[in-house]
């Protein structure tokens, strides 16, 4: 596989051009407009998180300390740090509050699943999701998915990992402010 001359993508074979720069170069496709919008989409979540915005050591020791509660850190600081960056990069209440609200009802349901594995379909969904949000512009930064791909894939784990991101996501929310508003 090689890399797009135009953009940087991954191509397919060894094509100097992605699909969309491709149909460009012959006149048809994207226009330069298209482009700045255009969101670099990696094929993989771990790929994502690697990405500049959240730091790499976020979460990096995980929702519990040493003797299996969960840490200060994720009410916190590290709850600050996120709500800080996400609205930095102007993402709004109301989306955040958006997903906060899939993931409550997702954990909500578990209490009726006859076992975990039932509810890891209902967090995986929030990866099309995110993806959808942030390619039509709506307030999501990329930012949000390094969050999303992060705790998504400490929740999968089993019930209190579930429980973690639900505690953390909660802190994030209460700590968030608009960029721009009086609170």
């Amino acid at each position: 596989m090689g890399k797009c001359k135009a953009c940087g993508k991954q191509t397919m074979g060894n094509y100097e051009y992605c699909m969309q720069c491709n149909i460009a170069q012959r006149g048809g496709g994207p226009t330069d407009k298209d482009k700045r919008k255009r969101k670099d989409f990696s094929s993989s979540p771990a790929e994502q998180i690697k990405r500049p915005g959240l730091e790499e050591d976020y979460l990096k020791n995980g929702y519990f300390n040493d003797k299996g509660y969960l840490r200060e850190e994720i009410f916190t600081s590290e709850a600050m740090r996120v709500a800080e960056i996400l609205s930095a990069k102007g993402m709004t209440r109301a989306s955040l509050r958006r997903f906060y609200n899939k993931l409550r009802g997702i954990y909500s349901r578990f209490k009726d699943a006859k076992n975990f594995e039932e509810i890891k379909a209902g967090l995986y969904s929030f990866y099309p999701n995110v993806a959808d949000a942030i390619s039509r512009n709506s307030n999501v930064p990329e930012e949000f998915r390094q969050f999303i791909y992060t705790n998504v894939g400490l929740a999968v784990k089993d019930s209190d990992h579930l429980k973690g991101f639900v505690e953390h996501f909660q802190s994030v929310l209460a700590y968030f402010k608009e960029s721009g508003s009086r609170r």
